[in-house]
C-alpha cells in the first residue's frame, strides 16, 4: 500500500481527532479543489511569496492577501509561512540579534528556539515560568521575573515569550511587553498555539493586540488550514520587517507551496465571512462540555467542571480550547487514560504525560465529537478509584540542569556517547525531549544532573516516549 492508501484506511477507522491540525479533517466545513490542480510555482501572473513579502507596499496577489490577513489579526504586517512556526521563530531571532548577543528565553521554549540560538551563536539567559502545583504544568511567566532578568542582564537584545503554552496557559503579555520596552528590548511571542485568540469574544486576547513586537502563530494548530501553514505578524516599528523577510528567505524554501498559501487565504475568507457565528457555536460547545465535566468524581479538567480558574493562582489566563485532563490522585496514569480513550473509544488525543492527557479543539470540532469525549470521560471516571498517584512530579523538576555554556559552544565540541549513568555530571551535546510538546528536558550546554535523568527514566517507565537528537536515548546520551 502507498501512503495515500494507508491514510485512507486510517480515516475509515472513525478515530476522532482531538489533535492538530485544526481543520480536524472536517471536509464538510473546509473544501478545496484537488491540490494537484493548485500546485503552482512562481510563474507569470501568480506572484512570488518572497518578492511579495520583500516589497510590502507593492500591489500584488500575495501582498494583498497578506494585508487582508493583517487586518483580520490586527497586525501592521503579516507574512504567510509555509515552514511552520519554526521558520517564523528562527528568522525573527536571526533578524533581531547578532552573534554573541544575550537573549532572554523561558526554559519551556520549543526546541526550534534553541536551534535558532545555535544557528545565531546566541547566549541564552533562561527564565523559569511559575508552576501550577495542582496539575503539575508550567504556568505563566511572571512579569516581575522578566523585569529582574533584564535588570541583571542589561545586554539582553531580545526577549522571547511562549503564550499560550502547549497546555493553554496565557501570560500577561501586555505587562511583560511594557517591561521589555522600558529596557529597549523587543518582545517576540511564540503564539504558535494561539492563532484563534483575539479574533472573537470568549477567548483570551492575542499578543498581537498587547504590545508584542513580533508574534508567530501556527495557523494549522487551531484554525482550519493545512499542516505546516503558519503566519508571522510584525506589530511595531521596533523591529526591521525587511530584515525579517531577508532572514526568512534563508530559512524557508525558495519554492513555497501555493496549496498551503491558498489554504491560509481560504481560512482568512472563512473567518471574515463566518467567523463570528463559528466561534459562537464553538464557545457554546465548550461551555456545555465544561458543564458536563461537573459530574466527574476522580478525573479533573483544568478550569472546567468544578475546577475553577481561581484555584490556580499562578495561571494568569487559560485558553478554554485546550482540554487538559488530569489523572492525578487516581489509580491510572495519563498514558493509560490516553490508551483507553484511543483503544476503547476511538478518540485520539494530542499529548500524554505521566498524569495527564491533552485534547486540542477548534471551530471545526463537531457536536458529535464533543459528545463522544464527554461520554467517554464520564464512563471511565465511574470506574476509577483514588490511587497512589497523588504526589506526582511536576515539570519544574525538569528545569534544574545548570547551563554550563551556550548551546552553540557545546555543539562545536567533539562528542562522546555515554550511558545515562555515565552522563551525569557531564555537559550535554544534544537535546532530549518528549514530542509533543517538543520542550527539551536536556539542552546542549547544560550540565546533566542525576535528578534530571531519574525524572526522565520515570517518564519512560510510565509510557512517555522521550526522543534525543541522535535517537539513542535511553541507551546513550551525546555529551562533550
Amino acid at each position: 500500500m502507498n501512503l495515500e492508501d494507508i491514510y485512507q484506511e486510517y480515516v475509515k477507522k472513525d478515530i476522532y481527532p482531538y489533535h492538530m491540525p485544526g481543520h480536524k479533517r472536517n471536509t464538510a466545513m473546509m473544501q478545496m479543489a484537488n491540490p494537484y490542480g493548485l500546485d503552482f510555482t512562481e510563474i507569470d501572473g501568480l506572484d512570488d511569496l518572497h518578492e511579495a513579502s520583500a516589497h510590502l507596499g507593492r500591489d500584488s496577489i500575495l501582498a494583498n492577501a497578506m494585508r487582508r490577513a493583517a487586518r483580520l489579526f490586527g497586525a501592521k504586517h503579516s507574512i504567510y509561512l509555509v515552514g511552520g512556526s519554526t521558520a517564523g521563530l528562527v528568522c525573527s531571532i536571526l533578524a533581531c540579534t547578532h552573534r554573541g548577543d544575550e537573549i532572554l528565553i523561558p526554559r519551556n521554549c520549543h526546541k526550534s528556539v534553541y536551534n535558532a540560538l545555535a544557528l545565531a551563536g546566541l547566549r541564552p539567559i533562561y527564565i523559569y515560568p511559575s508552576v501550577d502545583e495542582s496539575f503539575g504544568v508550567y504556568a505563566n511567566l511572571r512579569p516581575e521575573d522578566v523585569a529582574l532578568a533584564l535588570r541583571e542582564h542589561p545586554d539582553i537584545r531580545l526577549a522571547v515569550l511562549v503564550s499560550p503554552t502547549f497546555d493553554g496557559i496565557v501570560s500577561d503579555v501586555a505587562a511583560i511587553a511594557a517591561i521589555t520596552h522600558e529596557h529597549n528590548v523587543p518582545l517576540l511571542v511564540d503564539e504558535a498555539h494561539g492563532p484563534h485568540l483575539g479574533l472573537f469574544p470568549g477567548f483570551p486576547d492575542s499578543a498581537v493586540h498587547q504590545g508584542a513586537d513580533i508574534v508567530v502563530q501556527s495557523l494549522h494548530k487551531t484554525l482550519p488550514v493545512l499542516t505546516q501553514t503558519s503566519i508571522l505578524h510584525v506589530c511595531s516599528d521596533r523591529v526591521d520587517v525587511e530584515n525579517i523577510v531577508r532572514q526568512l528567505t534563508v530559512i524557508e524554501s525558495t519554492s513555497p507551496s501555493y496549496v498551503l498559501m491558498a489554504s491560509a487565504d481560504k481560512c482568512v475568507d472563512l473567518l471574515e465571512q463566518e467567523g463570528e457565528q463559528l466561534f459562537s457555536v464553538y464557545r457554546s460547545r465548550l461551555a456545555q462540555f465544561s458543564e458536563q465535566m461537573k459530574a466527574l468524581k476522580h478525573l479533573r479538567v483544568l478550569c472546567m467542571g468544578h475546577d475553577k480558574p481561581e484555584s490556580h493562582p499562578n495561571i494568569y489566563q487559560y485558553d478554554p480550547g485546550k482540554i487538559l485532563i488530569s489523572t492525578r490522585g487516581t489509580n491510572i496514569t495519563g498514558a493509560q487514560l490516553y490508551d483507553i480513550l484511543l483503544d476503547r473509544y476511538r478518540l485520539q488525543m494530542e499529548m500524554k504525560l505521566r498524569d495527564m492527557v491533552l485534547a486540542m479543539t477548534s471551530i471545526c470540532d463537531t457536536q458529535e465529537g464533543f459528545d463522544r469525549l464527554a461520554s467517554a470521560l464520564l464512563e471511565i471516571d465511574a470506574g476509577l478509584t483514588d490511587g497512589p498517584l497523588g504526589a506526582q512530579f511536576t515539570l519544574q523538576q525538569c528545569t534544574f540542569s545548570v547551563p554550563a555554556m551556550p548551546p552553540f559552544v557545546a555543539l562545536e565540541h567533539p562528542s562522546i556517547m555515554r550511558t545515562p549513568d555515565e552522563a551525569a555530571g557531564h555537559i550535554a551535546r544534544e537535546f532530549v525531549y518528549a514530542y509533543p510538546p517538543g520542550i527539551p528536558y536536556i539542552v546542549p550546554g547544560e550540565r546533566i544532573e542525576a535528578a534530571t535523568l531519574e525524572t526522565m527514566q520515570q517518564m519512560q517507565q510510565s509510557g512517555i516516549r522521550l526522543i534525543s537528537t541522535r535517537h539513542q536515548y535511553p541507551s546513550h546520551i551525546e555529551t562533550i
